[in-house]
């Protein structure tokens, strides 16, 4: 359990020799709110290349390369109904460096979040203007990224009645370009005062060290709040259909599918395994039997997203296609549900599942993510073999009562001009 070390401010240390890199990360939590999330995103920017000591970009590079090339960044991003704003700094383990890095990191961290730069008391005009330019320019470049349009658009569909799951966790280039110097400012208030806050430090540390470390950044106390992550929406007896066009050789055809889970309960488990015999896995039945048998997709696949009650399929496509490609998507699940794959086939999902887990313990970002879940939902398994127990415990009835669970919400389809 996350250690409190003001009222909303909490700390998680997980200790480990594993890695040579100590890398401490702050999460701001708030509930998602539409009308913040540009703002947030663009302050995300402002905090990143800039503050009181450290005035200009060239200098905070400067100061992260004496720290031994220190990897710094600042993202956004939602957690079911949580937006998260998430500062991380990674620097060379001080047994490594032979120097006290750590302590410099977090000194780095204080100045950088609490110590913006805020000439007149407000964020500085060029580098304002600048930021929100690039970040105008960004998002409206994703339309270029036809895979990522086609999954926001899928998503979007998915929410229409949800605004606060139908726009991005990053906002939008129009809202992005309407963002004010006030706006972001009150933003910025708002994560120092206001939201809830999660440190954590993965590496080789001391934990006693870590706590008057992390204590010393001075976040003052707030109201504690426990933050609502689950979303969840009524099941509709009809399917939302969308079409777009676009120049594009390779079309896009994705579904959205509501799961009938819990969160990391009995249920979770089996519906991952589910999601993974239907799609998320190299061995699902739709990469088998839609790609390679069929040849009828470049790419298909399932991702599963349990806080949202929520799975995506994602297929690239010849426009004309699309109905059949739809129709034995259908029946891939439809195969799952009444169980008709093989034993064996079943076997050799779990234990892809299973090595990919354990393989992810080698990542100190995982890690680091798992602490976050953690602290947001209760039952999120702390090691590898809780997780290898709970998959190893699903079996075929319980997998076609996941698969059952899955219903068809939303068709998007991104077709190509030259088709018509």
């Amino acid at each position: 359990m996350p250690d409190t070390l003001q009222p909303g401010v909490r700390l998680s240390v997980l200790p480990t020799d594993q890695f040579k890199t100590t890398r401490i990360s702050v999460h701001f939590m708030a509930p998602l709110d539409p009308a913040t999330i540009s703002a947030r995103t663009l302050l995300t920017s402002l905090l990143e290349t800039s503050s009181a000591e450290f005035p200009t970009q060239a200098a905070m590079s400067a100061e992260l390369e004496r720290m031994y090339g220190a990897d710094f960044g600042i993202g956004v991003n939602k957690d079911g109904q949580v937006h998260r704003l998430t500062a991380t700094l990674s620097v060379v383990a001080d047994r490594v460096a032979g120097t006290d890095l750590l302590r410099q990191a977090f000194a780095f961290l204080q100045s950088t979040l609490l110590h913006p730069l805020l000439p007149q008391g407000q964020f500085d005009a060029e580098t304002f203007a600048r930021e929100r330019e690039n970040l105008v320019q960004y998002l409206a470049s994703l339309a270029e990224d036809r895979q990522t349009q086609a999954g926001l658009a899928l998503q979007a569909l998915y929410f229409a009645a949800d605004s606060k799951q139908a726009v991005p966790s990053f906002g939008t280039a129009t809202a992005m370009a309407a963002v004010t110097p006030a706006q972001v400012l009150a933003a910025y208030h708002q994560i120092i005062t206001q939201d809830q806050i999660l440190i954590t430090v993965l590496g080789p540390v001391d934990p006693a060290t870590v706590r008057e470390l992390a204590a010393g950044l001075g976040f003052a106390a707030r109201t504690a709040a426990k933050l609502t992550v689950s979303v969840d929406r009524s099941v509709s007896k009809s399917v939302a259909t969308k079409r777009d066009e676009a120049p594009v050789v390779q079309a896009k055809l994705n579904l959205g599918y509501h799961v009938d889970t819990d969160i990391y309960g009995p249920q979770f488990y089996a519906a991952s395994v589910a999601s993974a015999l239907f799609g998320g896995s190299p061995l699902s039945l739709l990469f088998t039997n839609v790609r390679e048998k069929a040849s009828l997709a470049y790419y298909a696949s399932s991702v599963l997203d349990p806080l949202r009650h929520f799975m995506m399929v994602q297929t690239g496509i010849d426009t004309a296609t699309a109905p059949r490609v739809a129709a034995l998507i259908a029946e891939q699940l439809r195969l799952v549900q009444t169980g008709e794959f093989s034993d064996d086939l079943l076997a050799n999902v779990k234990q892809g599942m299973l090595t990919s887990r354990l393989t992810a313990y080698d990542s100190p970002r995982f890690l680091a993510r798992q602490a976050l879940l953690r602290s947001l939902v209760p039952g999120v398994p702390g090691d590898y073999d809780i997780y290898a127990q709970a998959i190893g415990a699903v079996d075929r009835a319980a997998v076609m009562a996941a698969a059952q669970g899955m219903t068809l919400q939303a068709q998007y389809l991104l077709a190509g001009k030259e088709s018509q």
